[in-house]
């Protein structure tokens, strides 16, 4: 079947009539037992899911958006929830947020069992390439879905909103070569099931590109403390003259334990992140950084969700770019 399954594929798959199952659905009527069994049978073979957002416009009651993220905390996270609830709400839908750990099949499940159970208009997936897409698709069965990526997936068929992690980390590697660095030391972060971040992927690109040596990454887990660990790290090489942290959160702690080394920032080594967190322009140095427009990327989400076909119209263009500020400069050897 190439299409989502409907309440008659249900009713022909399980030998009644299509309101006998609005009855096994709606619970309004008894229905056998034997019925009721059959019904529920095909609903699971099928993968039907009834459409609770007219179930919920029938009832007087507003549909819900979901979205579904690993960690909402997170600031590109947030910022892309922020706008699509904001959007979703001048669109007369509410949102429900499921924060699900992509490792944890059993947690997964039980919070898209309740997420599920929601008159559900359809589903907004971040860190999209984070999950197992089969399953996943399985569990949300005809649900409309739309994504973020970053990236990373290759051949993403479903409706997506690329945010760029790949590119963004060529461009800010290439900064930092440009400046004369021979080559660019990364602190990197774990990608999906084992394989590089993409991140990590457009830092070799550009390395490779411009035919530098690859140095080991130094790995984080994006906290605080891994950054300030890689720091220590990096600063007992002397070799080390730039650095390419995966995000501005760990960029601080590592400019922070290059100072308490004696190392300065960019007298000595410079550093990068990604993002252009609202701190990066404040903190001494300040941070250069890629700046990935999360804004935009959860109301072209929202808008790809809910008007497939004119989502590229309604939200403007982003404003994804390189953002130069004091923390990168010439290595030592070519200062004026």
């Amino acid at each position: 079947m190439n299409r989502p399954p409907t309440i008659v594929d249900v009713a022909r798959a399980a030998r009644v009539s299509v309101p006998t199952v609005s009855r096994v659905l709606t619970g309004s009527v008894p229905v056998r037992p034997e019925t009721r069994d059959r019904v529920l049978a095909a609903i699971a073979e099928l993968g039907y899911r009834p459409n609770g957002a007219a179930r919920a416009l029938v009832q007087g009651r507003q549909p819900i958006v979901g979205i579904i993220t690993r960690d909402p905390s997170a600031y590109g996270r947030a910022r892309m929830v922020l706008n699509i609830e904001e959007r979703a709400r001048q669109s007369g839908f509410v949102v429900a947020i499921a924060v699900l750990d992509p490792t944890d099949t059993a947690s997964t499940d039980s919070a898209l069992d309740v997420l599920l159970a929601q008159p559900i208009a359809g589903v907004i997936v971040l860190d999209y390439n984070l999950y197992d897409s089969k399953k996943l698709h399985a569990r949300l069965g005809a649900v409309p879905v739309a994504t973020v990526t970053n990236g990373g997936d290759i051949g993403i068929d479903v409706p997506h909103v690329l945010v760029d992690d790949r590119a963004a980390a060529r461009e800010v590697t290439r900064h930092l070569l440009g400046l004369g660095h021979a080559t660019v030391h990364h602190v990197a972060v774990p990608g999906a099931r084992g394989e590089p971040h993409a991140r990590e992927l457009g830092w070799r690109e550009a390395l490779r590109e411009a035919g530098a040596p690859e140095p080991p990454t130094v790995m984080s887990d994006w906290s605080i403390e891994s950054g300030r660990k890689a720091g220590l790290r990096l600063a007992a090489d002397p070799s080390v003259t730039a650095v390419f942290c995966s995000n501005d959160e760990l960029a601080f702690p590592v400019m922070r334990a290059l100072h308490e080394a004696g190392r300065r920032v960019p007298d000595d080594v410079s550093v990068a992140g990604i993002d252009d967190e609202p701190l990066a322009g404040s903190y001494i140095p300040s941070l250069t950084t890629y700046r990935l427009d999360f804004d935009w990327a959860g109301l072209a989400a929202f808008e790809l969700l809910a008007h497939p076909n004119r989502a590229d119209l309604r939200v403007g263009i982003a404003r994804h770019g390189l953002v130069l500020r004091e923390s990168t400069a010439p290595p030592p050897h070519t200062s004026n």
